[in-house]
């Protein structure tokens, strides 16, 4: 029995192992469990931190690599199943503080990860097998890149370093350069005892503003091997550093918007990670200037606050309706993905540019004051500074100029009311904008939203990121995000009310996260806008060829999604979460109060309401093209 125990002890044999050894030793089960608790106990003291950040680790690679994970501060594991991570999986068991959530896929839970971090604000592990799990992932990762998320992903090579090169299993040559456009930070372990300090590397990078995703790889076999490495808490290897302005450029913003006729402010998701939103808003009424958005994540400005002038729905400023003649923009924060040749900042207003995102600074529009800072810092030198410029008749005028864009925001707020004055408000099949009002009238006052409802417009929830209802929209494109995002998302916060909104388009790309939502009890209610058809992809098609041929015989070959009809709520109850099918207005209240019930009891519940398509070139019964095997057969088999 000794020579077990000091195997055991120096990692020699597994748990399980143990066990069996003390019971065929002649130790009672009871027993034998009972020894297991004692030894272990001594095992995690042989680990335990020496004097000082730092702490040395004995045991194999898998075991380390856990034990970084934990000094990183990471709480969750989201992977699929892969067999070279044995010894993780392993150092799992005596590590219950690292808590490892298999996911049935591996794209739908990188977008849990990515749902959590957003929601939390912590660190998490996305972890896959080998080149082929990483190729289910990279949609995810690519929206991570596009959306500036700090996701780490981890996948072994499986060309050992005894035998790489030979072509073997599931190997591929430099599988780490695949991801190197969409990450930040890209890097192959080359021995075990150095897996630590890669994964350290990676969470430094990752987190380093402006945020984006990085990948980490070893060789499989590290994983096995018997490493003597360190393990250091991660805030000794990252300074997560907050950067001031440069005060002269303050100074000179400051003047620029005290001194304007009509200054606008564009905000962006900056403000949100910052939790800097007071902030914007004691600029914004400090100068009277209105506000906006251009495409972000989150809502990073109270939309019922009167100096808001709604998002930017064009593809510059020069398309909003209000305000017109703007001198002085000031962008706190905002990425800009410029989707045309022309600038979202028009030539001619002067342009002031905050933002810790460097990279993207001056790329495109002229900026006459950049401002590269964390932006709750910028935001706090620039109200100082403004203040300090502040004369009884700047005050006034920007008293003048607050009522003015009030008086548009009272105006475009009765007009977005009148969106239920539609003649098809109660038509069946159900159009978008009744079930988003309805969703709407439903959802929490401190509701979460996630969003991936393609086209659809958002409006009626009153975003306010000042403790009401917060959005969490999607960026990059990449489908099948929203669910696994939702799950996320209410792991990080189970005391808030959230709702996912999807296309069936995109839900079909994403459903496994729903088994998630069942297995960890996870109550969202996840509303699909079924039309059975791809309506941004058709919209934009017909936009491009608008008297083409498709239009001309209504012969669309690439958005109909009916013939047959997919029944979502049908496969929700695959995966192990209740739901229905929702037809008309009527059914839908009834049916969001059943699932307010069901989350409130602790389980999640879809609602696959049936949506009219609206458009161009849409029949009732769409055309499909005549390809029918079993009619073709010759021989029926």
């Amino acid at each position: 029995m000794r020579d077990l125990v000091v195997k055991y002890l120096s990692k020699g044999v597994s748990r399980r192992n143990f066990v069996t050894g003390l019971t065929k030793a002649g130790l009672t089960m009871t027993a034998a469990q009972s020894v297991l608790s004692s030894v272990s106990t001594v095992t995690l003291a042989q680990t335990a931190p020496a004097a000082g950040p730092v702490k040395t680790f004995e045991g194999h690679g898998g075991a380390a690599f856990a034990e970084q994970l934990i000094a990183s501060g990471v709480k969750y594991v989201f992977g699929n199943s892969a067999s070279e991570d044995a010894q993780f999986y392993e150092a799992l068991v005596d590590r219950p503080q690292l808590k490892y959530i298999l996911t049935p896929h591996e794209g739908p839970g990188a977008a849990m990860a990515a749902g959590y971090v957003k929601a939390s604000g912590e660190p998490a592990m996305v972890m896959q097998a080998g080149v082929v799990g990483m190729a289910n992932a990279i949609g995810q990762m690519f929206n991570a890149h596009k959306e500036q998320t700090p996701l780490v992903f981890y996948s072994y090579r499986t060309d050992q370093s005894r035998r790489a090169g030979r072509d073997g299993f599931e190997e591929v040559l430099n599988q780490e350069q695949m991801v190197q456009p969409i990450t930040k930070y890209t890097w192959l372990a080359r021995r075990g005892d150095m897996i630590p300090e890669t994964v350290r590397r990676a969470f430094k990078a990752a987190w380093t503003p402006p945020y984006g995703p990085s990948y980490i790889s070893w060789h499989s076999d590290f994983n096995d091997e018997r490493v003597k490495t360190e393990i250091i808490p991660q805030d000794q290897f990252d300074p997560r550093m907050r950067v001031r302005p440069n005060p002269d450029d303050v100074q000179r913003a400051a003047r620029l918007l005290v001194e304007a006729r009509m200054p606008l402010m564009v905000v962006g998701d900056e403000i949100y990670k910052a939790k800097a939103a007071a902030k914007a808003v004691k600029l914004a009424e400090l100068i009277g200037m209105p506000v906006t958005q251009v495409r972000q994540l989150y809502a990073n400005f109270p939309e019922g606050h009167p100096l808001w002038v709604g998002n930017l729905a064009g593809g510059n400023l020069n398309s909003l309706p209000y305000p017109t003649g703007v001198d002085v923009v000031i962008n706190v924060g905002n990425k800009f993905q410029h989707n045309g040749p022309n600038p979202i900042v028009p030539r001619g207003p002067k342009f002031i540019d905050m933002r810790i995102d460097h990279w993207s600074m001056g790329n495109v529009m002229l900026t006459e004051v950049p401002l590269v800072a964390d932006v709750g810092y910028g935001l706090d030198d620039m109200i100082a500074a403004v203040e300090q410029l502040m004369t009884a008749s700047t005050r006034q005028k920007a008293a003048e100029r607050a009522e003015d864009v009030k008086k548009f925001s009272t105006m475009a707020r009765t007009l977005r009311g009148q969106v239920v004055n539609s003649p098809d408000w109660d038509q069946a099949p159900i159009i978008a904008d009744r079930l988003t009002y309805e969703i709407a009238k439903f959802a929490d006052p401190d509701a979460i939203i996630v969003h991936e409802a393609g086209s659809v417009a958002l409006h009626s929830f009153d975003f306010n990121p000042l403790g009401g209802r917060e959005l969490f929209f999607y960026y990059g494109a990449h489908l099948g995000s929203g669910v696994g995002t939702a799950a996320g998302v209410k792991l990080a916060r189970p005391n808030q009310q959230v709702i996912c909104l999807v296309g069936d388009g995109s839900f079909t790309f994403g459903p496994t996260a729903l088994w998630n939502m069942a297995r960890l009890q996870l109550p969202v209610i996840t509303v699909v806008y079924n039309n059975h058809a791809y309506s941004g992809p058709h919209s934009r098609v017909i936009n491009n060829v608008p008297g083409g041929r498709m239009v001309q015989t209504g012969q669309f070959v690439h958005d109909y999604l009916g013939n047959p009809d997919m029944d979502m709520a049908s496969i929700a109850k695959g995966f192990g979460v209740d739901g229905e099918v929702v037809q008309n207005p009527t059914q839908l209240r009834e049916a969001l109060a059943r699932a307010r019930k069901h989350t409130v009891e602790g389980k999640p519940y879809l609602l696959d309401v049936q949506v009219a398509r609206k458009g161009v070139g849409w029949a009732d019964k769409p055309w499909t093209p005549p390809l029918r095997i079993a009619e073709m057969r010759q021989k029926k088999v």
